[in-house]
């Protein structure tokens, strides 16, 4: 069994497609813009990502009717918003015990502090591109927060959490 070809599918189910593309663009150059720099491996999927490289990962997580921050907690009409749930991930390599037994020094576990710091606020500078999808207007807002998560197999993971309206 092979990839489903999504070539053929209507446009009005496939933009989705098109969104996430451009939450990861728009990632990318907001990153780029503060010089802070990515690691090469950067994609959208759909379920947990595998933590196996450095990378930067924008997961589709839930999509639902209503503006951003309205889950469901009142009936809406079919013509209200689309909202998407992502998680944005980047993991990074840190210092880890080495096979000598020896851990890493603090001056190496400070250094490798100092880029998740900067990811993480990075994030939280991004949000401005993610409420403007149509030039001098605005959106229905967002909500974004970020936390960084414990290390896990030399890997430290700094996470977004984005709630946003589907243009």
């Amino acid at each position: 069994m092979g990839i489903v070809d999504v070539s053929g599918i209507s446009e009005d189910v496939t933009n989705i497609v098109d969104f996430m593309d451009a939450v990861l663009e728009r990632l990318e150059d907001v990153f780029e813009s503060y010089n802070v720099p990515l690691p090469a491996r950067r994609y959208w999927t759909v379920g947990q990502p595998a933590i196996d490289c450095e990378q930067l990962v924008v997961t589709l997580i839930q999509v639902y009717l209503g503006p951003p921050g309205d889950q469901a907690s009142s009936p809406q009409r079919c013509n209200m918003p689309r909202t998407a749930v992502m998680s944005v991930m980047i993991a990074r390599e840190i210092p880890v015990v080495g096979q000598n037994g020896r851990p890493p020094t603090a001056e190496k576990i400070n250094e490798a502090a100092k880029i998740s710091a900067i990811d993480a606020y990075t994030f939280m500078q991004s949000i401005n591109v993610f409420d403007v999808w149509e030039p001098g207007g605005y959106g229905v807002g967002v909500i974004a927060t970020a936390d960084i998560q414990e290390p896990q197999g030399g890997f430290q993971v700094v996470n977004m959490q984005l709630t946003m309206a589907i243009p």
